[in-house]
């Protein structure tokens, strides 16, 4: 059976469903586009959608910091976490957004955004490294798209882009067009800003441990940052953002990075942090 056939006949399957059955037909036919929807979409449309939105993206988001030496120390510093990552095919690019958010994100395809807020509130590069580990787990996981997939994003879309958004579903990977990227783009930009899902927050962490084993740092602080985030947004804050949310809270995040963190061997080399010293002299943490 073809990608078409499986949506059309689990749709189908839907509307012949009892009115007794344990899920409703608007459920079924959700759970048809995100089975379909698993087997179409490739790295081409992740790497389409980050270069399509990241520039846009950067400018709602604060726009980029205007300044190339804090601009060139940040990718300096990034740069052998992401020669880390799983993908190495993606189309890999990190940058400053001028913010005064504590806040971070990253798109399908590689596109990550650091605001300067955040980099102030690094006391140790560990911290910094931390968060760009966290938001290289999240593209190297493929969470953008998983979340497009499990997320009735059609319903909010217009009618042209609802036939789309179908269109690229029930088709093959690398087969996403203008019509579905202006589609998604308003519902993705929310998304990332508001987080990803309980259980790719917590996969994007792990991953955290598995970049610092790749490139020296000390697995012992890789909840460092959260202990920062918790201090700044404690457990009763209802803020939400790409790296904090209620869902899941931060202490429970903070547990899980520890316990994994206590079987993950420790390399000896000292991890290159470059540029670290340039950001600090830029965003000093404040006092306190």
């Amino acid at each position: 059976m073809n990608r078409r056939s499986l949506l059309a006949s689990l749709a189908a399957s839907a509307v012949a469903a009892p009115a007794y059955a344990q899920f409703s037909i608007g459920n079924l036919i959700q759970s048809a586009v995100t089975v379909a929807g698993a087997y179409t979409t490739g790295e081409s449309d992740e790497i389409e959608m980050g270069e399509s939105y990241y520039q846009g993206y950067l400018s709602k988001s604060g726009g980029v910091y205007p300044d190339s030496d804090a601009q060139e120390a940040l990718q300096t510093f990034a740069q052998p976490l992401i020669n880390a990552a799983d993908r190495s095919a993606l189309a890999w690019d990190i940058t400053l957004v001028e913010s005064d958010q504590v806040n971070a994100w990253a798109l399908p395809g590689g596109k990550i955004a650091i605001n300067s807020a955040l980099v102030s509130q690094c006391r140790t590069p560990d911290e910094l490294a931390s968060v760009i580990a966290h938001e290289i787990g999240h593209a190297d996981r493929g969470h953008g798209l998983a979340q497009i997939r499990n997320q009735a994003l059609i319903s909010s879309a217009g009618s042209l882009g609802k036939e789309a958004l179908g269109a690229w579903i029930g088709g093959g990977a690398g087969a996403i067009g203008g019509e579905v990227l202006s589609a998604l783009e308003g519902p993705l930009y929310g998304m990332i800003l508001s987080g990803y899902s309980r259980d790719h927050e917590f996969e994007a962490d792990a991953h955290i441990l598995k970049i610092f084993a790749r490139t020296g740092y000390d697995p012992n602080r890789a909840d460092d940052f959260f202990h920062t985030l918790l201090r700044l947004h404690p457990q009763s804050d209802t803020t939400t953002t790409s790296l904090f949310s209620t869902h899941p809270g931060t202490t429970e995040r903070i547990a899980r990075i520890e316990q994994a963190a206590a079987k993950t061997e420790r390399r000896n080399n000292g991890a290159q942090t470059a540029g670290w010293d340039e950001l600090k002299e830029l965003f000093p943490t404040p006092a306190g």
